[in-house]
């Protein structure tokens, strides 16, 4: 059952990845998780909540995403959604997501900090599709201009993981990349 379940995801983050010798006290924070379980296509989960990366936020992420720090001082540290995170990824043997050597990263670097990436139930198989689409597009297609391609229709870009994680289902369900599972 486990093989035919897609964990599709996003975060947004305090910033971008900084290169992968530098410091992981300088790496940046998941400031917003959102991920949606497909399971033979069909939407069968989803999941979405803000955290509070225990540092104030830099102008342009508020610009970017429209989260402020009375948005995140209430909720969760990532520390707190660890056992969350665990059974959303676990019960799936494939992940997805729209560039996501980053997202997997900002997700690494935060289960490190909190003692969690050796032992998390990270799926098996991966598929980022920024990857899938490169060869094609010549260059790494945005998901706005994907989307626009696939569907025939723009979308409105929030920032904000969830819709982010909405539109590439989308994309996946039209275009039946759920069959790489």
């Amino acid at each position: 059952m486990k093989d035919n379940r897609i964990a599709v995801f996003d975060t947004e983050t305090t910033g971008l990845t900084l290169h992968a010798a530098a410091p992981l006290e300088k790496q940046p924070k998941i400031i917003e998780f959102g991920g949606m379980i497909l399971t033979d296509g069909i939407v069968t989960a989803e999941t979405s909540f803000l955290v509070n990366p225990g540092e104030p936020l830099e102008e342009r992420i508020v610009e970017i995403t429209g989260l402020t720090d009375v948005d995140l001082r209430d909720k969760l540290p990532l520390s707190e959604r660890v056992e969350h995170l665990a059974e959303f990824f676990g019960c799936c043997g494939h992940v997805m997501a729209h560039n996501l050597p980053f997202d997997k990263a900002m997700l690494k670097n935060d289960l490190l900090r909190c003692g969690r990436w050796k032992d998390f139930p990270w799926p098996a198989r991966e598929t980022c599709t920024v990857g899938l689409y490169k060869e094609q597009w010549g260059r790494n297609p945005k998901l706005l201009e994907l989307y626009q391609a696939v569907l025939g229709r723009p979308l409105a870009q929030t920032h904000r993981a969830l819709d982010d994680v909405k539109a590439l289902v989308e994309i996946i369900q039209e275009e039946e990349l759920w069959v790489l599972a």
